[in-house]
């Protein structure tokens, strides 16, 4: 990966570095305006970007990706179960589920803290049924039973509802906490990204041709072989 990197940073800047030459040639000028002319469209667009629509198609990618490879997996059928290809439907299927909690995060939160608030209400409710039903049923006690080591059966009913909402509160909000952590790490990564792609594309916006032109020999010439060379001894 790294090296396809370094190769790729090396073509660029030998393309830049070797300008006047190529320009020589009516097919070269034109390459290098359609070339110029792309480079300058995307570092508009990246410079301008907005975040949360990029996360929204970032999302929308991944979420269609899923599809293609749940579709393909049951129309080809691997036959390897360990392959790799078999783990790629459920990978974009996460990708997604946790890019829909990052694009709309106050939505995902409030969704979270909801489920702490049932668990925190829940054991009143039963209480409630029970004193309708005249106690008939002890739901309450019954949904206490995971805690009898601790004798919560000897305490009284409105006692163990109190417990119960305690301990489902704490449950809740640590789920919920565990949870925002957990699915906002790979939104966050994505917009890091993003954000140091824009910060680098205005800064390119404002290099000088003349800065780029010595910048792109500085690395062609310098720069990029002594980095290819550390790569090939496994360097870095």
């Amino acid at each position: 990966m790294l090296f396809s990197i370094l190769v790729t940073l090396q073509i660029f800047s030998g393309l830049v570095a070797g300008e006047s030459s190529i320009r020589q040639t009516q097919e070269g000028r034109k390459s290098l305006e359609t070339l110029s002319n792309a480079g300058l469209f995307f570092l508009r667009w990246r410079a301008y970007a907005d975040y949360k629509e990029d996360l929204k198609a970032l999302r929308n990618i991944f979420g269609v990706t899923a599809l293609i490879f749940i579709a393909l997996f049951y129309v080809i059928s691997p036959a390897e179960s360990d392959s790799f290809f078999n783990s790629l439907p459920g990978l974009f299927i996460v990708l997604w589920l946790v890019m829909q909690f990052g694009t709309d995060f106050r939505k995902s939160v409030k969704e979270q803290f909801s489920i702490a608030g049932l668990l925190i209400l829940g054991p009143w409710l039963l209480l409630g049924m029970d004193a309708l039903t005249n106690f008939q049923f002890q739901q309450l006690r019954h949904m206490a039973m995971p805690f009898n080591a601790f004798d919560i059966q000897k305490l009284e009913t409105y006692q163990i509802a109190l417990v119960l909402s305690l301990v489902g509160g704490l449950i809740g909000g640590i789920m919920a906490v565990f949870s925002i952590v957990v699915f906002s790490m790979v939104p966050l990564f994505f917009l890091f990204l993003m954000a140091l792609l824009s910060v680098a594309s205005r800064f390119a916006l404002k290099v000088q041709p003349k800065t780029a032109r010595n910048l792109a020999l500085l690395y062609c010439f310098i720069i990029g072989p002594v980095l290819m060379a550390l790569e090939s001894k496994g360097v870095i």
